[in-house]
């Protein structure tokens, strides 16, 4: 399907049913701990981001007495924001805005209401005023236009001009002489002058989808292997304390472990979403080695010196001790967050 600029295609893990049931499972565990943790990077890319995917899909669920025309709209908007995980275009960090007036969308929520929609309110709040709060999210590409700002107008802050959940009230001044004890996995907050780091941890901020995370990773280690179940452990006691030393030592069992069939990635991992390049975005991947097209490799690979001797340029620039590669073929199973 065509959406924008973007296209949803359905891809098939082709190698899944032939592989065992104990990688099965294990595939199960890791599957549900990617989904787990998807809205943390969705409210990590915008802090109002899961209030306006409830309105929407609260509207788009009870549309019953909606214009088609504006349902039209509204259900391509939504489609946009799921595939780029909120109101910014994943390539150009750029807002985009909801393609009907805000009358109409303010409608079309009344009508939703009839019908058993439940929105998002505030404390003390009706759905007249929650509209009002809401407008510039959804219609003013101006307010928080971009996501991350590296390059402010003269004057700007590359933080305070950035639209992302990474800092709240932070500029880069505040930071000359703080010291981070959780740079990668914290969001830092300007308390009332004091700068103050909200660690991604069990018990700390996204400590419930975290907690979930955790549980789906202790359910996957028994179908682990051995190396894989010791990078587990080590992830969930990251996770656990969110202590840096513990993200090291998850890195060097992840790193050290090159046999496993099947791999995960999870945890707060990319910086780009920052300007500063410091916090990381959570991701979560599952794959696993498809061996029938990691033999074509091999097989490939072992040819590696037939393919040179008949490269079409002269035999001086040709070598005589070609090696193949060594690579295996992957079937990516789900990538959520900030991979997908």
């Amino acid at each position: 399907e065509r959406i924008g600029d973007a296209a949803v295609v359905q891809l098939y893990a082709d190698g899944f049913v032939n592989l065992p049931l104990r990688e099965k499972t294990l595939i199960y565990h890791l599957y549900q701990a990617a989904i787990a943790g998807r809205d943390i990077f969705i409210d990590q890319r915008y802090e109002h981001s899961l209030a306006m995917r409830d309105v929407l899909e609260e509207v788009l669920t009870h549309s019953a007495d909606i214009e088609p025309e504006v349902r039209t709209e509204i259900e391509h908007y939504t489609k946009l924001f799921w595939i780029n995980n909120g109101p910014y275009n994943t390539l150009s960090s750029r807002k985009f805005v909801l393609g009907v007036n805000s009358d109409d969308f303010g409608i079309a929520v009344m009508n939703a209401a009839k019908h058993g929609a439940v929105f998002p309110l505030e404390e003390d709040e009706d759905l007249a005023t929650m509209l009002a709060r809401m407008e510039p999210l959804f219609f003013d590409p101006n307010f928080d236009r971009i996501i991350t700002n590296k390059t402010p107008r003269a004057g700007g802050d590359i933080l305070l001009d950035s639209a992302n959940n990474l800092y709240d009230g932070v500029s880069m001044s505040d930071l000359q002489t703080f010291d981070e004890r959780y740079p990668l996995n914290s969001r830092l907050v300007n308390d009332n002058g004091t700068l103050v780091e909200q660690v991604y941890k069990v018990g700390g901020m996204y400590g419930e989808q975290i907690t979930e995370i955790v549980g789906h990773l202790e359910a996957a280690i028994p179908f682990a292997s051995q190396p894989m179940g010791e990078a587990l452990r080590a992830l969930i006691l990251w996770y656990t304390t969110g202590d840096d030393a513990n993200r090291r030592a998850y890195d060097i069992a992840w790193v050290a472990d090159t046999a496993s069939p099947v791999d995960t990635i999870n945890g707060f991992i990319e910086v780009y979403m920052d300007a500063r390049g410091i916090k990381g975005s959570w991701e979560g991947l599952v794959f696993y080695v498809n061996e029938e097209k990691t033999e074509d490799i091999r097989r490939l690979a072992i040819e590696a010196q037939y393919f040179e001797d008949r490269m079409p340029w002269d035999d001086a620039y040709k070598k005589a001790d070609v090696t193949g590669i060594t690579a295996n073929a992957i079937d990516v199973v789900v990538e959520t967050g900030d991979s997908g």
